[in-house]
C-alpha cells in the first residue's frame, strides 16, 4: 500500500506480517488501543498533575513507539518528558496537550486509513 503516512513505519508492519493479513488486522489493532489508551493516561496525569501516571502512560507505549517507528509521537513524549522534569507542571503544558493530540489522532487516522 502507497500513502503518505508521517506517523508510523508501516514497512515495518509489513515485514512482519509477511502478507497475513489477519495478523496484520491484529497488529494494527494492538496499536491503535495502545495509543487510545496513551492518549487517555497521558492528558488525565496532565490533567491531574501526576508524574507516576504521566510516567507508566511513557513505559507502557515504549515497545510499541520503537517496533512500528512511531517518531513523531516518540518525539513529542521526550520533549513532554523533558518539559516536566525541568520545570513540573509550572508552566502551562496547553500547547503541549495539543501538539500531543494532534499527534495521536494523526497516528490513528493513519492506522484506520490503512487498512
Amino acid at each position: 500500500m502507497e500513502g503518505n503516512f508521517i506517523n508510523i513505519d508501516f514497512k515495518k508492519i509489513e515485514e512482519m506480517v509477511e502478507d497475513d493479513l489477519v495478523f496484520r488486522n491484529q497488529l494494527l489493532d494492538a496499536i491503535e488501543i495502545a495509543v487510545e489508551e496513551l492518549e487517555g493516561a497521558y492528558i488525565k496525569g496532565i490533567g491531574e498533575e501526576n508524574l507516576e501516571c504521566i510516567k507508566q502512560a511513557r513505559h507502557k507505549i515504549k515497545p510499541t513507539l520503537s517496533l512500528f517507528g512511531l517518531k513523531r509521537l516518540t518525539n513529542i513524549l521526550s520533549i513532554g518528558k523533558k518539559k516536566l522534569a525541568e520545570d513540573g507542571f509550572v508552566n502551562d503544558m496547553d500547547a503541549h496537550v495539543k501538539e500531543f493530540k494532534e499527534c495521536t489522532q494523526s497516528v490513528l487516522l493513519e492506522v484506520r486509513n490503512y487498512r
